[in-house]
Order: structure tokens, then C-alpha cells, then sequence
């Protein structure tokens, strides 16, 4: 029996074919086509019918017999590697999460700001980042009352309130605290999604708050960190098997490669596109939205066209060029399902790394990045507040 990840892709190749959507059709009239056995049973049928009418070649033979191949090294890996195995034995007791979870929520004033996002990706239409408002006295008795479990997602959670408003001298040492837990090895917060997720914003948070520091002063921890936050979102994908958060992990996986292209240049190896990376994330991020019946919503579909823009046109933008579907000589979905396997794979390599030692930031060199970061950043709390008044969604 095929796998289910071969019959998908196979028959999304073969949808290409003329007359599979008239015989799609006709075959649904009389069978149901919703198991993997009776999906199965459709592509077979479909096979013959292309037997039959002449027009099953080696072309599409080998195509799907490539497409087998990955879909099985795909499956093999998900069943096997350290990436995916959550282990019980040595995750963190973090249970009391969802009392952390309530009392956060308590420091909510159900008030909400729009800030638009400049300069903007697209001529069509505006993006905008929005913001809940918190009661700061509030939020600073709820990280007193977890903050002995040095935790990252409660570093994350209070630090970027604080330092997301500009607050950077409150929020600044609680990001600075919850990157000492965990940009090191050993880590003990390896099978805890919460951790792991935490950890994950807090190292993309840095990074963007640094930008062209990192460049000329901390280039070797600059890969350091992309490499750990490539290995940590994978690990929050692989671990949590497509739950509604995956889609920020896969299309900020996109954004991080996309951002940093000659950085994962060297990341991934010589010969390897980032932008495959992109155009598979981005679908594959759609993909998460979809099966939680999202796309209805303009930013998800947005995933899909993200992607599709970057086979077609090799850009954000659409152009004349061939795009990577003439680069690369592959199908769409055969560069989605490349771009997933190789960051496994990667993941795979950067977690040997990691083990080693190779990745380790010591805590002299991190109070290096944060005494600069306190020297790139001012506090500037009482004039985006009055922004964002001005810009009060309810």
C-alpha cells in the first residue's frame, strides 16, 4: 500500500493531466474518495484509464515514481528521527502553564492598536501589526510570581509586551534571562513545546532588535543564532505535528531564510537554494491553514500565493522570467516536498552541531550583545503609546 503523503502528491501531479478532472467527476458519482485506501483505489483507476486511453508514458512514470521515492524517505524520517521524538522521561514538569496562561490573561485590558508596517512588501495593500493593551502593574506581578521557573515562554510572554512597546530597560533583561536557559547545550527544555516556542521568539526578537549589529560585530554569533532558531522551529513543527501555531513556525521559517538568503547560503551547503526553503514553507504553511479551514481568511490564502509568487516569478513580485519552475526543473510540489525534507535534514545536521558544543554562545559574549543592544535602543514607551492611541481599534 502507498503511503498517504505519496497519494497525495501523485495525484496532485497528475491533476495536470488532461481529462482527470472530467474522470474525477464521474468517478465521485459512484465512489467516495475520502480514506487512504479509497484514495488509493482512485489513483489506481485513474492509472488504468490512462493505460487504456494511450496516454500513460515513462515521462509520468518516473515523475511518480520520484515523487515515491521522496514521500517514503519523508515518512522513514518522521518515524525515526530525534527531531520528532518527544521523551517523556526528560521533559519539563511545565503543567502549571495554564495557570500562567489565566493569569496573563487577567493583565489584559481588551483594548487593541493597529500600527502599519513600514516600509510595506506589497503595492496592493497594507499590513499592519497589531497590539493588546496590558495593565504593566499587573503584568509585572504575574512574572514575579513565575519568574523562579525560569522559563523562556514566560520570558517571551512578559519580556516582549515590555520591550514590543518600547520598554526596553523592563523588557531587555527578561529577554536576556530566557536567552541564557536555552542558546546553550545541554538543554533541558528540548521536550517542551512551550520552551521551545519561547525560545524561538526570543532568538528572532534579538535578531531583528541587533539587525546590522550582528553584521559587523557579532557575525559568528549572528549564524550561531540563526542556525539554533532554524533547529528550534523545525523542532516546534516536528513535535507538535501541524497544531494551529505551526503556521507561524513554517511561514516565519520562510521569512528568516528569505531575510538572511546569504547567510543560509552557507547554512544549507554549496548547491542548495534558500528560496526553495520559502516557496516550501510558505505552502506548507497554507497547507496547516487549510486543514483548520483558515483560508477563508486574506492572510492565510496569502501563504499560498507567497509561495506560488516565488515558483513562478523567483520574487515577491510578479515579473517575466520563468521563475524557478524552468531553474529548478521541478513541479511545484516537488519543490515543496524537497524544501521539507531538507529541513529535516538540516535540522538533523544543526542538532549534531548543537550536541557538540558547536553552536554554544557563552554568557560573556551574550552581556556583550546586551550591553550593545542597551546602547542601540532608547526607551521610547510614552510616544508609541500616544501612537498608538491615535490608532485604537477598540
Amino acid at each position: 500500500m502507498f503511503n498517504e503523503e505519496y497519494l497525495h502528491n501523485a495525484l496532485n501531479h497528475l491533476t495536470k493531466v488532461d481529462g482527470f478532472t472530467d474522470f474525477y467527476n464521474n468517478y465521485v458519482e459512484s465512489h467516495d474518495v475520502h480514506s487512504s485506501a479509497q484514495l488509493e483505489e482512485f489513483y489506481h483507476a485513474f492509472k488504468c484509464h490512462l493505460v487504456e486511453q494511450g496516454n500513460w508514458n515513462n515521462d509520468l512514470e518516473i515523475t511518480l515514481n520520484i515523487i515515491f521515492e521522496q514521500a517514503n524517505d519523508l515518512k522513514e524520517r518522521k518515524s525515526s528521527a530525534p527531531i520528532f521524538i518527544i521523551n517523556e522521561a526528560k521533559k519539563i514538569n511545565d503543567s502549571w502553564i495554564a495557570d500562567f496562561h489565566r493569569d496573563y490573561s487577567k493583565c489584559t485590558t481588551g483594548e487593541s492598536f493597529a500600527t502599519e508596517i513600514k516600509p510595506g512588501r506589497y503595492k496592493t495593500y497594507r499590513e499592519y501589526d497589531i497590539f493588546y493593551g496590558v495593565d504593566g502593574s499587573k503584568l509585572k506581578a504575574v512574572y514575579s510570581k513565575y519568574r523562579d521557573y525560569k522559563h523562556p515562554y514566560v520570558s517571551y510572554t512578559i519580556g516582549s509586551a515590555m520591550y514590543k512597546a518600547q520598554n526596553y530597560s523592563e523588557g531587555l533583561p527578561l529577554m536576556h534571562e530566557g536567552l541564557k536557559n536555552i542558546i546553550s547545550y545541554p538543554n533541558y527544555y528540548w521536550n517542551s513545546e512551550y520552551a521551545i516556542e519561547g525560545a524561538t521568539w526570543l532568538i528572532g526578537d534579538l535578531l531583528q532588535l541587533l539587525n546590522d549589529k550582528f553584521d559587523s560585530d557579532f557575525r559568528i554569533e549572528k549564524i550561531k543564532l540563526l542556525k539554533i532558531m532554524f533547529l528550534f522551529m523545525t523542532r516546534y513543527i516536528c513535535m507538535t505535528r501541524s497544531n494551529m501555531k505551526t503556521i507561524d513556525f513554517y511561514s516565519n521559517r520562510a521569512r528568516i531564510v528569505k531575510a538572511n538568503y546569504y547567510e543560509f547560503i552557507s547554512i544549507f551547503g554549496l548547491g542548495v537554494n534558500p528560496d526553495i526553503q520559502f516557496i516550501s514553507d510558505m505552502y506548507l504553511a497554507y497547507k496547516v491553514a487549510d486543514e483548520h479551514r483558515l483560508t477563508s481568511i486574506p492572510p492565510f490564502m496569502q501563504l499560498y500565493w507567497e509561495s506560488k509568487k516565488m515558483y513562478d516569478h523567483g520574487s515577491h513580485v510578479p515579473n517575466n522570467s520563468g521563475g524557478y519552475k524552468e531553474i529548478e526543473d521541478k513541479t511545484w510540489m516537488q519543490c515543496v516536498k524537497v524544501g521539507e525534507l531538507r529541513s529535516i535534514i538540516l535540522a538533523e545536521k544543526l542538532l549534531k552541531e548543537f550536541e557538540n558544543y558547536e553552536l554554544n554562545i557563552s554568557n560573556i559574549k551574550l552581556n556583550e550583545i546586551f550591553q550593545q543592544l542597551k546602547e542601540n535602543v532608547k526607551d521610547g514607551f510614552d510616544d508609541f503609546i500616544k501612537k498608538l492611541i491615535d490608532n485604537k481599534l477598540k
